[in-house]
């Protein structure tokens, strides 16, 4: 169902925007180049249409609209098995609009948000098992509020507050002082050459 709203929205966007011509370029082809802005050339101008890479079999691996140059609309990504990887927005060569990645099964692996290239909002990330492993927030690009990260198993890593003043308050970062094997159920004090004298 997320997935399916998530589409909708970029569909929308991506009739908002100039139209792409229905042109595909491979990125391999070697008559295609970059000028000091990061603006992309073929034949002599600024390109339009779609750069495309394509996995060794065959199979569709990327897809990215350009305008004039500049990353424009909504880039995919997919896995060998031609499952989505990626859909990533951009307006006027800048990351805008809700970024998401996706497992080879179709669960999410992140969400990150942009506003002109700059992160804004919410962005997390999750592990293949589903669980979360970060809840990061920014402002105008620059990391604030709560920031929270977790290990594999669930367990938290990370904890903190970014205020106005840009410091840190909380569980900033987590580092264990013994070796913890879950599997064996050992666990072994680390030992350094101050504590061996």
């Amino acid at each position: 169902m997320k997935v399916i709203f998530c589409f909708s929205i970029l569909l929308v966007l991506a009739g908002c925007g100039p139209l792409i011509p229905d042109i595909e370029v491979a990125e391999s082809d070697e008559t295609l180049s970059r000028d000091k802005k990061g603006r992309l050339h073929y034949e002599g101008g600024l390109f339009s249409g779609y750069l495309v890479e394509y996995y060794p079999g065959g199979t569709l691996k990327s897809k990215s609209a350009y305008s004039e140059g500049l990353l424009e609309s909504v880039s995919y990504g997919y896995y060998p098995t031609g499952e989505v990887m990626y859909v990533r927005p951009y307006v006027k060569g800048e990351k805008h609009g809700t970024h998401t990645g996706y497992y080879p099964d179709g669960s999410l692996k992140f969400q990150y948000h942009f506003v002109t290239g700059k992160s804004a909002g919410n962005h997390q990330e999750w592990y293949q098992s589903g669980l979360l492993a970060k809840d990061l927030n920014y402002v105008d690009g620059q990391p604030f509020g709560s920031q929270k990260m977790w290990r594999p198993d669930g367990k938290i890593r990370s904890n903190y507050v970014i205020r106005e003043d840009g410091r840190r308050y909380g569980l900033v970062g987590v580092k264990r002082c013994k070796n913890i094997d879950t599997e064996l159920e050992q666990i072994t004090r680390l030992t350094s050459a101050i504590y061996d004298k």
